[in-house]
């Protein structure tokens, strides 16, 4: 029997019958095969190695981003298409890897988006930002795949795209409670929030005040 934490892999289907010593969570995840078949296509370094049926896969940064991406399911999409795509590429990468017991590769050195296709990319953030901007428009944007688009955003902002849009919102948002009257939850929507309470916190965690503190001493 795998050990707590660690993730098997089997084929599409039913589960089978496991007999667990104590009460236990299971968390069921699937990958569709044309989905990770087209992440390997745009993989730098692609394995050769089958995928078979695992028992016991320990690997603790799996195990960390299949609990990341299931918070965020049983939130409700909290912060964001974005967010949750950058995640399910990341999981899926490396569980590609790890379902083969193959190491990661080193990562290759990445060139950084040309500065004309980030200020392309840029605008539409800022023009789109109220919208749940997902990672196909923005590579689409961009004119490279998905997965070369968020490596060489990075390589040329330092940071990945969803927290690049989440900077854009909160000084939107910021700006906003100075110059209108608007209320703070036509505010938090206008500015691509998903909910008044998703605002302030990442509000008070970016100024160290809430947006109505804010608004009182401007």
């Amino acid at each position: 029997m795998a050990c707590p934490g660690a993730i098997s892999l089997g084929p599409a289907g039913i589960l089978p019958a496991v007999r667990m010593r104590s009460r236990s969570e299971v968390i069921a995840c699937t990958l569709d095969p044309t989905f990770t078949d087209g992440l390997e296509q745009e993989l730098d370094v692609r394995s050769t190695a089958s995928l078979h049926e695992h028992p016991g896969i320990d690997d603790e940064g799996l195990h960390r981003l299949l609990l990341l991406l299931l918070a965020e399911s049983e939130g409700g999409g909290t912060y964001g298409r974005l967010y949750a795509e950058a995640l399910i590429q990341a999981l899926a990468t490396r569980f590609l890897f790890a379902a083969r017991a193959e190491r990661l590769p080193e990562a290759p050195r990445i060139s950084a988006l040309p500065q004309r296709i980030l200020r392309r990319v840029l605008d539409r953030m800022r023009a789109d930002l109220h919208l749940d901007l997902d990672l196909e428009t923005l590579a689409a944007e961009s004119g490279y795949s998905r997965a070369h688009f968020l490596r060489m955003f990075r390589t040329a902002t330092g940071t990945t795209p969803h927290r690049y849009l989440l900077e854009l919102r909160l000084e939107y948002a910021r700006r906003r409670l100075k110059s209108t009257s608007a209320s703070l939850t036509d505010i938090a929507l206008d500015s691509g929030f998903s909910s008044h309470s998703h605002f302030t916190s990442l509000f008070r965690e970016k100024f160290g005040m809430t947006p109505s503190f804010y608004r009182r001493i401007g």
